[in-house]
């Protein structure tokens, strides 16, 4: 009848068989017989029971994962020497303008950035990765539709020389060093907008607690495309390079806490004892091809050279948050013309400089209220629209996981720039979640 039975059945009771022989051998053996002897007499004794196996605590089920708010999804490996994170962060905005011809008001409600952030720690975090996208309209060039912000690698063996390549921020103004989504007010200053050096390709040397006194010594040297970021066409002979120095002659802020404590605006550590940091940075861009040195519109022939400088002070303490920043920017020429068929052609450089001051205070109840006034200038001949303009406004906070949760209105009084010559009011409101 075997014959009969399909050879998939044959494989199956094969297999069954070969799993249950321990268990039929096991069951024919007979436990040993103990005897024992004394000198009158000599009588069988009854099998002993064999004792019961020690009961053993099953191991520990230590997961690997964990994830929450601020934390994102992290993994480590068994033997801890590797991790990965993943977070998640979105800004939903609404705004509203008013000018003096009520006609040119303005409502607007938006995704201001929406991110998602790659970070990975190698060989116990002697390797750093990095990697950021963004997806919203404003977190992407007019010119360049790509989402791709940062992708870089720290080497991270040495305290005093640690080195970062890749595309990332240029370590040029603390502002815009800082996240967007660790600020006071819903978004940076405009002299920030105007004059920061944004993202590029390159690499930088740098240590943030050189010789390892405290964090009070910190430096960042680097050479970098000079065109920003997502550039991949052969360019013209010419680089950015870039220092920076920083002194916290009271030790440096913590880097721990909600995004980096140190580069965070709100002093949510509420240090007992006064931080203060000191930075200045100076820059210089070879062969620019673009309005703002590495950002801004794109030049259709002419080049320059930018020469860029910075200084700001940060200071915190029991909760009051102070920054002041100075940056400057000055090209090699006012203006480059060509021919273009028969008429002539001019593109301009920008430059000039500016400030702003920010401070702010961080109630018990998590409210927070800032203030800020800014303003820039042209320096000498330059591109006709730029103009003096100034800031002033301040902002309301409400903290409901620090910067991972929180709640922003701000408003701002502009004047000055091409958009606002007659004088903007802004008021703009906005939730931010960093998971």
């Amino acid at each position: 009848m075997l014959h009969k039975i399909p050879h998939q059945f044959h494989a199956v009771f094969l297999l069954w068989c070969i799993y249950i022989l321990p268990f039929a051998l096991g069951a024919q053996e007979k436990p040993e017989t103990k005897v024992e002897s004394n000198s009158n007499t000599t009588a069988p004794t009854n099998p002993q029971t064999t004792p019961a196996p020690p009961v053993v605590a099953p191991p520990e089920n230590k997961s690997n994962w964990e994830t929450g708010l601020g934390k994102g999804i992290k993994a480590t490996s068994n033997d801890s020497k590797h991790n990965i994170q993943l977070r998640f962060r979105s800004q939903i905005q609404g705004n509203q303008s008013f000018q003096l011809d009520p006609s040119q008001d303005t409502t607007n409600f938006l995704v201001r950035r929406t991110r998602l952030q790659l970070k990975a720690g190698l060989f116990n975090d002697t390797w750093l990765v990095n990697l950021q996208m963004g997806f919203a309209e404003r977190d992407m060039e007019s010119q360049r539709r790509n989402s791709l912000r940062d992708a870089n690698i720290v080497y991270n063996q040495y305290r005093d020389v640690k080195v970062a390549f890749g595309q990332m921020k240029v370590p040029f103004s603390r502002q815009r060093w800082n996240s967007s989504g660790a600020l006071q007010t819903v978004d940076r200053s405009s002299v920030t907008a105007e004059f920061n050096l944004d993202r590029d390709v390159g690499t930088y040397l740098f240590s943030e607690d050189l010789l390892g006194n405290k964090r009070m010594f910190a430096y960042y040297l680097g050479v970098f495309g000079g065109q920003g970021r997502n550039r991949v066409e052969r360019q013209t002979p010419g680089v950015l390079t870039v220092a920076r120095f920083v002194f916290s002659p009271f030790g440096g802020m913590s880097k721990t806490g909600s995004d980096n404590d140190w580069l965070s605006e709100t002093d949510f550590a509420r240090y007992k004892e006064p931080k203060l940091s000191i930075g200045v940075s100076g820059a210089y861009n070879k062969n620019s091809d673009r309005s703002l040195s590495t950002h801004g519109t794109e030049f259709t022939f002419a080049k320059f050279n930018y020469s860029h400088a910075a200084g700001d002070i940060y200071f915190k303490w029991m909760g009051f948050s102070f920054q002041y920043e100075w940056l400057w920017r000055r090209a090699n020429t006012a203006y480059v013309e060509r021919t273009v068929g028969t008429a002539l052609s001019r593109e301009y450089s920008r430059s000039g400089q500016g400030h702003f001051v920010q401070f702010g205070y961080l109630f018990i109840n998590n409210y927070e209220l800032t203030f800020r006034f800014g303003e820039f200038r042209p320096l000498g001949e330059t591109d006709p629209s730029l103009k003096y303009s100034r800031e002033v406004g301040g902002a309301l906070s409400y903290y409901f996981a620090e910067h991972n949760l929180k709640w922003q209105t701000d408003y701002f009084y502009y004047t000055g720039t091409p958009t606002a010559a007659e004088g903007d009011h802004v008021v703009r409101t906005q939730i931010q979640v960093f998971y």
